[in-house]
């Protein structure tokens, strides 16, 4: 029977909404024994004029937060096998896939799509599936 973990990572906070905190992990570990699988929620550059309107800023810190939460599982970005993105901007696009490539030196399984997301200053949104080594 798999081992389902909460993890967490300081430079992920959990996200809210109009100032109330959403139920939900930031991440879970899912233990299956022969291997791990990490599953992110999706990941959003913090509130705060921080970045706001700049898609390059966003994208680092939703990046930075991904990788925070995969090395609290006891991973590395090479661990990543798939990414899932949803940008409200289609000229966002170009920037996210450059940035990401400066994070990630295999090249994981990815999705992107153009979506409304959640609150207006939100130009990136991103979750990630990890396959972690189990831990020696």
């Amino acid at each position: 029977m798999a081992t389902i973990t909460p993890i967490s990572a300081e430079n992920a906070a959990p996200f809210t909404l109009n100032g109330v905190p959403v139920h939900g992990s930031q991440a879970v570990l899912v233990d299956c024994g022969t291997h791990r699988l990490l599953y992110t929620s999706g990941q959003v550059a913090p509130a705060g004029p921080d970045g706001r309107g700049d898609i390059e800023t966003q994208v680092r810190q939703v990046l930075d937060r991904v990788r925070g939460l995969v090395e609290a599982a006891g991973g590395q970005l090479t661990d990543v096998a798939k990414l899932m993105a949803w940008a409200p901007r289609r000229e966002d696009v170009a920037v996210y896939a450059s940035v990401r490539k400066e994070y990630f030196s295999h090249a994981p399984a990815s999705t992107t799509v153009i979506s409304e997301l959640v609150e207006p200053d939100i130009l990136i949104e991103v979750e990630a599936i990890a396959v972690i080594s189990p831990a020696r």
